[in-house]
């Protein structure tokens, strides 16, 4: 957190661009600054959604994002035990500034909360109103919590009922490629490094660095925008010594932006993301995930934006990776 803030205060002074860049950015607020929320896969880096053009020089940015996830899964193989039965509430902290000319900085610190849950009866509601109830959620028992990955019987992540932690903090420079200009799209290259601040013995973090790169996409079309991010995450090693392998991943999201009035719009976005560990058998820890997520935002004031939606796993991601995710976002432009 205290990085999130030194980044803003040490540049905040600078003089920005011009008044219409500033005010042609701040017109978007898209794509939905949020990840998958499966506990293990919080463990690694995620790219953080993003657009393509940083912010105008000077210009910063401090988004609040908070979480409400409900997890149930629980499977096993020859070799592997996943059980996850538990709820979290995630808050992040992001500070974002324009260094340069198409040079931007950021920093995201994450708080997580891990208890038994309350929304249990909810989900189960819902499954039950659309016909689909999963086997596993009608044998549940509710508001209890089980958060446990083993191999061969040994314990390698495990986390703890009503303990809260700080994450991993991420550190992020983007670099634009292509302007988007004459109405053109924009381009840019990304460079994201995690650190290992998170307590690895609690779930709150891996204990290890991982980096990645990617690529982000921007075209405008009238009222709408289109979103593509497209990134590579090397994991660094953290289950090295329980002989658990990690591999690189990628993450893929395609996203649009429908803008009804300059204060209102409202976002959809396709996110796909790959796994980790390989070869365990196990949907939780190794099949890739698809998510859809729904948001509207809107601008309270010209520098006040704010977000909110839901993530629904689709396709068959039921058992690899949270059942919902609802968020709310508070976005602070200066």
């Amino acid at each position: 957190m205290i990085l999130c803030i030194v980044l803003v205060a040490l540049f905040s002074g600078k003089t920005s661009l011009a008044t219409d860049a500033w005010e042609a950015w701040q017109q978007k607020a898209g794509p939905i600054s949020v990840v998958d929320q499966n506990p293990v896969q919080l463990l690694f880096l995620q790219p953080m959604p993003d657009r393509a053009t940083p912010l105008p020089e000077g210009h910063s940015m401090i988004r609040i994002n908070t979480t409400l996830t409900n997890t149930l899964v629980s499977k096993a193989s020859d070799h592997y035990e996943a059980t996850l039965d538990m709820e979290a509430v995630r808050i992040r902290l992001e500070a974002s500034y324009g260094l340069l000319p198409g040079l931007e900085l950021a920093c995201s610190v994450p708080v997580s909360h891990y208890y038994s849950g309350l929304l249990d009866k909810a989900v189960y509601d819902v499954e039950d109103f659309f016909g689909n109830i999963r086997g596993i959620r009608e044998s549940e028992t509710r508001n209890r919590f089980t958060y446990a990955v083993k191999k061969d019987g040994t314990t390698f992540i495990s986390g703890s009922e009503n303990t809260v932690g700080l994450g991993d903090v991420v550190m992020r420079v983007k670099a634009a490629v292509l302007k988007g200009r004459d109405g053109g799209p924009a381009l840019s290259a990304r460079a994201c490094l995690k650190l290992p601040t998170g307590r690895a013995s609690k779930a709150f973090g891996s204990g290890k660095t991982d980096w990645g790169v990617g690529l982000l996409l921007e075209q405008d079309i009238q009222k709408a925008t289109v979103y593509v991010n497209g990134d590579v995450t090397f994991p660094g090693e953290a289950f090295e010594d329980e002989g658990v392998f990690l591999q690189e991943f990628f993450t893929i999201l395609f996203g649009a932006e429908y803008r009804f009035t300059p204060r209102f719009s409202v976002i959809a976005q396709l996110y796909h993301t790959g796994r980790p560990f390989q070869d365990t058998g196990v949907e939780v820890l190794d099949r890739r995930i698809y998510e859809l997520v729904l948001g509207a935002s809107y601008r309270i004031q010209q520098s006040l934006v704010i977000q909110g939606g839901l993530v629904e796993d689709i396709i068959d991601s039921a058992d690899a990776t949270a059942d919902v995710t609802f968020f709310l976002d508070l976005g602070i432009l200066f």
